[in-house]
């Protein structure tokens, strides 16, 4: 496990090789070649100047063209969870019918096998339909922990994610340090296991019942946790915090002030699959990750932050170009969006009402992230950038 907070990085986009330089001679001057010999290098200079001009505006001019986006949830439910009644077949073929390219299967501490041929972060391969990612949701209800739960039931609530785990260990897992007493403690038993496995720890909906302060959040992110649920569209007030705690946005904001290093999360942490919904209803928050459809590519793409979140707002960039951080919408995400620039402290350092908006880095204080409101509520999220 890391020991110490390590910086933030985004794709940065480069453009394509620009021509080599056209090559001028100098023009060799005899002691009689008076005039023309002068006007000769003067137009030598005049076209040289133009080539490196030139030259300029198409490193300028050239700009890679937009992401392929892939569609994905990281937080998804089936029967072997115990708390689905939906078969693995029928939620698969949800999501495929719902656009998405893939998802992470993240049944309740156990590794759910599709295909035995599936092998490293996979249980089902790209060329049978939609990509599922091996994964695990590690989850522990303990009767107390320090600091205390708030809530009456006094139960503490332990869930993290492990994405793209390479073991397939059969049936029920058993992972919890039962004996320690603090969040920290229990937290870091998880990380622990899923760092053996192979795979990228998300801290599933740290407000959920107030169980995660910035100090953890911080220590979790120092350890090793790659991402943060900040949208898990199943508890919304949870996420929004209240009157005496923060929002899951500040949190990832204070562990981004402090230097930690942590790409945020939308998910549906889906468990019911009919079309009357039910309980914890598929859909409502996903990520768009800049990757082929390849499993190992779309586990590091998500590992390096190369995607962003949301829960309806559609983008067609979010890049670092020529010295900013870029946004811009979709013509297809119909509304008013307002585009905001979020820095150290979570401050608002900038804000846009319309489709197209850049923040320049040099003028971000420690780091700057995106977030995209649309008149119907939906939001999107840019992972953070530093300078």
């Amino acid at each position: 496990m890391r020991a110490a907070l390590f910086a933030l990085a985004l794709f940065a986009c480069g453009g394509a090789p620009v021509p080599a330089p056209m090559s001028v001679s100098e023009p060799v001057l005899g002691p009689d070649a008076g005039v023309d010999a002068v006007a000769v290098a003067d137009a030598a200079a005049d076209a040289s100047s133009a080539a490196a001009a030139a030259r300029d505006a198409a490193a300028v001019a050239v700009r890679s063209p937009p992401p392929r986006y892939l569609k994905g949830s990281t937080h998804v439910h089936a029967a072997p969870s115990g708390d689905s009644g939906t078969d693995v077949p029928t939620v698969i073929a949800w999501y495929e019918s719902h656009g998405y390219d893939f998802i992470v299967l993240t049944d309740h501490n156990r590794v759910t096998p599709i295909d035995p041929a599936a092998t490293g972060p996979a249980v089902r391969n790209p060329d049978k339909g939609l990509v599922v990612l091996a994964g695990i949701e590690l989850t522990y209800n303990p009767g107390r922990c320090d600091p205390a739960p708030p809530e009456p039931d006094g139960k503490c609530r332990i869930h993290v994610n492990g994405l793209g785990v390479t073991t397939r260990p059969a049936g029920k897992i058993e992972w919890a340090d039962r004996p320690a007493r603090t969040r920290l403690a229990m937290y870091r038993a998880a990380l622990r296991w899923i760092e053996a496995a192979g795979g990228l720890v998300q801290i599933n909906h740290p407000q959920w019942h107030w169980g995660t302060s910035p100090e953890l959040l911080a220590m979790l992110a120092a350890d090793g946790a790659q991402l943060v649920e900040i949208a898990n569209v199943q508890f919304s007030r949870w996420n929004a915090g209240d009157d005496q705690r923060p929002s899951v946005e500040a949190l990832w904001d204070a562990v981004l002030t402090a230097g930690g290093a942590l790409w945020g999360v939308a998910s549906d942490d889906a468990h019911d699959y009919g079309a009357t919904g039910g309980k914890y209803p598929a859909g409502g928050g996903w990520i768009m990750v800049d990757a082929p459809r390849d499993p190992a590519a779309i586990v590091a793409a998500i590992a390096a932050g190369r995607f962003y979140a949301s829960t309806g707002v559609t983008l067609v960039r979010a890049e670092v170009w020529d010295g900013a951080l870029e946004v811009e919408v979709d013509p297809a995400s119909r509304g008013t969006h307002v585009i905001r620039f979020i820095g150290g402290g979570g401050r608002i350092l900038a804000e846009t009402t319309g489709t197209t908006a850049r923040f320049p880095l040099d003028q971000a204080p420690g780091y700057v992230r995106a977030v995209i409101d649309r008149s119907d509520g939906a939001r999107a999220w840019v992972q953070p950038v530093r300078p």
